[in-house]
């Protein structure tokens, strides 16, 4: 595996110094890996599903105007790809449309289907969605999204290449604090650059965890080894913390008043859990705690110390729970 990964480090400099514009759709399948064995790829499943859903009205993006219409910025790659289809067949996104109308499930449902549509090990594809990767051919057979594909790949290249030297690290620091074997799970992170600035979603595969991440001005490691902690959280502590965590439904309600998503009381527990993980795997400085404390995350670096606990972390996880209503900051 080793002499595997540095052939494929090898293949992906290589790629790297050939000339884009020749080789481009070619060289979009191929990954590059950190020193540790970190994959970084682009993905042509995600990109196809993104095409689609810019296509047919996920605008979201970083605002750019708000009155008297809201109006959005886009990175130059989605902008190229939100143009070239905007006259492309109008049959393909009917049917979409139709698709979404019969399937009304969250967008990340979606992309977790699509990771992991060429994964063997990975669950069958969920009745809730049986018929997407049909929907995704479609696209292929009737869009330009392969010369879309070549036209962006410089621009998903760099981005990947900003990723290479900043992920060993956090980790590595990562499985030493869950007390796992070194590299494992393995990680694969996939440059989306059709998504909103920001975005980050990870999944448990049959391989390991991948984390699809957005486009950003600079490296989003954050969010990238937050989503990874939150991958590999025992679904455990969710369950606990959904029947027994007596503080958690007040503080979830103040969290939403603050930014946070999460929408049960078990998904703020994890997503709680994992941030202090990855902000302890980053080494982060204090200002970070406070920042995440103002998005309604609050008590992360209390519980990023519980990690030196030599339990599992669902051994202690609703003790560390418990402290983080008398540590969070008073509201005014």
């Amino acid at each position: 595996m080793p002499l595997m990964r540095a052939c494929a480090s090898l293949l992906g400099i290589l790629l790297l110094l050939g000339a884009p514009s020749a080789r481009a759709q070619e060289d979009w399948f191929a990954s590059l890996y950190t020193p540790a064995g970190i994959e970084l790829r682009a993905d042509t499943r995600v990109f196809s599903l993104y095409a689609l859903l810019n296509r047919t009205g996920y605008d979201t993006g970083t605002p750019r105007r708000e009155h008297p219409v809201p109006a959005w910025r886009y990175t130059p790659a989605r902008a190229r790809v939100r143009e070239a289809l905007s006259g492309a067949d109008p049959s393909v996104a009917q049917r979409a449309q139709a698709f979404f109308d019969a399937h009304p499930v969250p967008l990340e449902r979606y992309l977790a289907v699509t990771v992991r549509m060429q994964d063997e090990e990975a669950p069958a594809e969920p009745r809730e969605l049986a018929g997407l990767e049909v929907l995704l051919d479609r696209v292929e057979a009737h869009w330009p999204v392969s010369a879309l594909r070549a036209e962006t790949f410089a621009d998903h290249r760099a981005a990947m290449r900003a990723y290479l030297p900043l992920l060993d690290e956090p980790w590595r620091r990562t499985h030493q604090l869950l007390h796992l074997p070194e590299g494992q799970p393995a990680l694969r992170v996939v440059v989306n650059l059709l998504d909103a600035e920001g975005q980050a979603h990870g999944f448990r595969t049959g391989q390991g965890a991948v984390v699809v991440v957005g486009p950003s001005p600079t490296p989003a490691l954050e969010r990238v080894m937050w989503e990874y902690a939150r991958a590999l959280m025992p679904p455990r502590i969710a369950e606990q913390a959904q029947a027994r965590w007596a503080a958690g439904p007040a503080l979830l309600r103040e969290a939403q008043a603050l930014g946070a998503k999460e929408t049960t009381v078990g998904a703020y527990a994890t997503a709680l859990l994992s941030r202090a993980l990855a902000l302890a795997a980053l080494g982060a400085p204090p200002s970070a705690y406070d920042n995440a404390g103002r998005e309604g995350y609050f008590g992360l670096q209390a519980l990023a110390g519980s990690f030196d606990n030599p339990r599992p972390v669902d051994g202690w996880a609703l003790e560390g729970l418990a402290r983080v209503g008398s540590e969070r900051p008073s509201r005014k």
